[in-house]
């Protein structure tokens, strides 16, 4: 084979599978009201942290499989949010802060408003909104793809 030739080929094998190999779409909370209003559909919050095992095992694989990723894209809107983020995040008309609970520790008002199950707060959490932001799921653990996929399907029927 001539090196034209294989660098031909390389480069169409590399193009075919960017094509195949799909990006999940994320958006933020400030754009997601925006977005709610040309097209309403449910919202998986990903709520997580960097030191977070579970959660960082959960990008790595679930948000990864292109069966989870082709039906957050069609069908939800996808907040992935750092529940220690120090931004402030205007939502529905309320500003939410992070506050501090230690020396170097704290958390998001909206992390805690969105994640917090029976009193606790465990990442990761997975939390799906209605089209009228109202709560439908919230899960303080880590999910694979096939869990999420049952949890997405259910929320949809």
């Amino acid at each position: 084979m001539r090196p034209a030739d294989f660098i031909l080929l390389l480069f169409l094998l590399l193009s075919t599978s960017s094509i195949l190999s799909q990006e999940l779409e994320t958006t933020t909370f400030t754009e997601l009201e925006e977005n709610m209003k040309q097209d309403p559909r449910p919202v998986l919050v990903f709520l997580y942290t960097d030191w977070c095992k579970f959660c960082t095992a959960m990008k790595k694989s679930t948000f990864k499989e292109d069966a989870v990723i082709k039906k957050l894209n069609q069908q939800f809107y996808y907040v992935p949010f750092n529940g220690e983020s120090r931004e402030d995040v205007v939502f529905l008309g309320a500003r939410f802060r992070y506050q501090s609970t230690g020396l170097k520790t704290g958390i998001h008002q909206l992390a805690e408003q969105l994640g917090t199950v029976d009193g606790q707060l465990t990442y990761p959490v997975s939390v799906i909104l209605n089209q009228d932001y109202e709560i439908q799921f919230q899960h303080n653990a880590f999910l694979g793809p096939d869990e999420l996929l049952n949890v997405l399907q259910a929320v949809n029927d």
